[in-house]
């Protein structure tokens, strides 16, 4: 399910949308779009971690598919989705190793 809007959060607490908006950012450093990416990502990497496929990862944690994964990811973590995870199964070599 998509989250709800940044209308609907704030209707809820009966506010505006600006105004959360404001106590959000001043709350967490940033805004709600990108505190709920920055979560995706950190569950993301809790099931690449766990051995699950990017693809299955992207629709787990609420990705429409698999490239919007990958460009969040690799902004955020350095590396693509992929590549983190092979890097992390048992027997897997580092790429220091590897060179």
């Amino acid at each position: 399910a998509d989250p709800p809007s940044l209308g609907e959060l704030a209707a809820t607490l009966g506010t505006g949308p600006y105004a959360l908006l404001r106590a959000f950012r001043a709350a967490y450093g940033m805004p709600p779009h990108t505190w709920l990416t920055d979560a995706r990502v950190r569950a993301a990497r809790r099931l690449l971690d766990a051995g699950l496929a990017p693809a299955d990862v992207a629709h787990a944690v609420g990705f429409s598919d698999q490239p919007h994964l990958n460009r969040h990811f690799t902004r955020i973590v350095g590396v693509p989705p992929g590549a983190y995870r092979s890097e992390r199964l048992p027997g897997a070599t580092s790429r220091a190793e590897r060179a």
